[in-house]
């Protein structure tokens, strides 16, 4: 029973130790590569990214607050390619969609705070080779009063 209760807690220690790391190499990544492109918008504190292989989808609800121009951006590690996002309001009605704009940032204001769900779409590899590659995709607000 003791072993099988070391086993199980070890596991878990593992399990959380490799999350805490993979999380702190998407911060460092975000840290140098994307933290500057929000100037001049400051950064809200909240950090959010996950690790996604190609053809992997992800969506995030997020609330924007009236009154706050915003600078909304995704940023990726380079081994996923080019990744897009849209943001859609709560009926499903797009918003903006990186592809059409070709651009990773939008600068945008609300009128009146709402839930908005920012969908990040990591294209698929044409890799021959079975080794898929992974890696950190984070999205980071900015905002400003305006």
């Amino acid at each position: 029973m003791q072993r099988v209760l070391r086993t199980v807690i070890c596991v878990i220690g593992f399990l959380t130790a490799f999350g805490f790391t993979a999380s702190g190499q998407c911060r460092s990544v975000a840290k140098k590569q994307c933290f500057p492109q929000l100037s001049p918008y400051t950064q809200n504190g909240e950090f959010n990214s996950a690790r996604l292989a190609p053809g992997e989808t992800a969506e995030i609800q997020m609330t924007f607050y009236a009154g706050q121009n915003y600078r909304l951006m995704v940023c990726a590690e380079g081994v996923l390619g080019d990744v897009n996002f849209k943001v859609l309001d709560a009926d499903k009605k797009e918003l903006y969609n990186s592809k059409k704009s070709d651009s990773k940032t939008w600068d945008f204001n609300v009128t009146s705070t709402q839930q908005l769900i920012v969908a990040v779409d990591v294209p698929a590899s044409d890799a021959p080779t079975r080794i898929i590659p992974e890696g950190c995709v984070s999205i980071l607000v900015g905002f400003k009063k305006l």
